[in-house]
C-alpha cells in the first residue's frame, strides 16, 4: 500500500489532505531532513523547527505518520 492510501484508510483523510501529507513528507526528504530513520530524533525535530517555523506541527505529524506507515508495512 502506498503512503497516500494508508492515510486515507487509516486516518479517513480525503484525497487533498492525504496529498498534502505526502507533499510535506517529500519536502522533508528533498531537503535531506529525513533519511529513512525509524524514529524522530531530536536533530530531525530541530531541523524541522528551523526549516518550517510556522508549520512545524504539520511536518512533524506527516513524518510520524510516515514512520508508522513504514513500521506497519514491515509487519
Amino acid at each position: 500500500m502506498e503512503f497516500k492510501k494508508f492515510l486515507m484508510n487509516e486516518y479517513k483523510l480525503g484525497e487533498k489532505s492525504a496529498r498534502d501529507y505526502v507533499g510535506r513528507f517529500n519536502g522533508l526528504v528533498n531537503k535531506g531532513i529525513y533519511n529513512g530513520e525509524s524514529v524522530v530524533t531530536p536533530s530531525i525535530e530541530t531541523a524541522i523547527e528551523k526549516e518550517y517555523k510556522g508549520s512545524k506541527g504539520h511536518y512533524m505529524l506527516a513524518l510520524k505518520r510516515y514512520i508508522e506507515f513504514q513500521s506497519e508495512k514491515c509487519l
